[in-house]
């Protein structure tokens, strides 16, 4: 297997979450810090437009979405499954819902005065951020949580937490972890981790110990990698082959040039050939001179595929 570069930066909450995956499974990877707002030029010839963080490389296979790269670590390293059968249903469910709804109240919170100490450096960063991330989205079918919901829907969710987990288990569907427990602690950290709200988590002890128990799968680093040296690995790899390349949408066929992007915010699409696409994954081949020829994969739930 080629290293495992994971293109993100330390305050994104999402690459918490394949931080604290990556380390969880105890594997090896190299850090290549990118930039909180646009231009991205070392990350962007990866992806071939798509910009949400993180974005996680190997070899010349790009993997965007923390769904999609839950999936791919899954049956790497070492530990039990993401999705682990009697709970399959129920944990991806959960994890969804945490990864849209439970994620944009936390947004709100987090992004309230007081709690924005050590997000941005001053003045000018916080313009500039604003700026970028109003850009970013145009498009959005989203909805803006009101702060008085948003605090309610949170502390619902964390009396809910604290009841799941009040008998003694150590994740939320049992002895072991599942994609649930990766997607619930990264929002949790964005919201509570280093903010006033810390004090409203330490309310509820066996959510806590659950965090605390999180918390330290995403404290290891890896080590770090510069942009242009990922992109030569990028450029010196072949993408790996893709099984039973085949496509369900009965008007795109494999081969057809493609736009692909997220669906609800974020939806800057990436442009390429269509490699394969099935209820589960979409892949499409795209080049860059900076790159050669790369596959970058992507998850179907909450993503379109667009003929060009």
């Amino acid at each position: 297997m080629a290293e495992l570069i994971l293109h993100h930066y330390p305050a994104s909450l999402f690459s918490e979450k394949a931080r604290a995956m990556l380390n969880a499974r105890g594997l090896a990877w190299r850090s290549v810090i990118i930039p909180m707002i646009m231009p991205r030029p070392d990350t962007i010839p990866l992806t071939g437009g798509y910009r949400r963080t993180p974005v996680l490389q190997v070899g010349a296979d790009i993997y965007c979405d923390t769904a999609a790269i839950a999936a791919y670590l899954d049956d790497k390293g070492s530990g039990p499954t993401f999705y682990p059968a009697a709970s399959r249903l129920a944990a991806q469910t959960l994890a969804r819902w945490v990864d849209t709804e439970l994620f944009w109240g936390g947004v709100t919170i987090r992004f309230q005065p007081q709690n924005m100490a050590g997000f941005l450096a001053d003045a000018e960063a916080a313009a500039a951020f604003a700026k970028d991330r109003a850009a970013f989205s145009q498009g959005s079918t989203t909805r803006q949580i009101p702060l008085a919901e948003a605090l309610a829907r949170h502390q619902t969710f964390l009396a809910e937490l604290e009841a799941q987990l009040s008998d003694g288990r150590a994740y939320l569907f049992g002895p072991e972890w599942s994609i649930a427990d990766f997607s619930t602690y990264h929002v949790l950290w964005f919201v509570h981790a280093g903010t006033p709200m810390a004090d409203m988590l330490a309310r509820n002890p066996a959510a806590q110990a659950w965090f605390d128990r999180m918390r330290a799968y995403g404290a290891a680093k890896g080590e770090a990698m510069s942009g242009p040296e990922a992109l030569a690995v990028a450029a010196a790899s072949t993408p790996a082959p893709v099984a039973h390349g085949t496509s369900d949408l009965a008007d795109i066929p494999v081969g057809a040039l493609v736009d692909v992007g997220p669906t609800d915010y974020g939806v800057m699409p990436s442009r390429g050939e269509l490699v394969h696409c099935d209820p589960a994954t979409i892949v499409i081949s795209r080049t860059h001179e900076r790159t050669g020829p790369v596959n970058v994969h992507f998850p179907r739930h909450s993503f379109g595929v667009t003929r060009v």
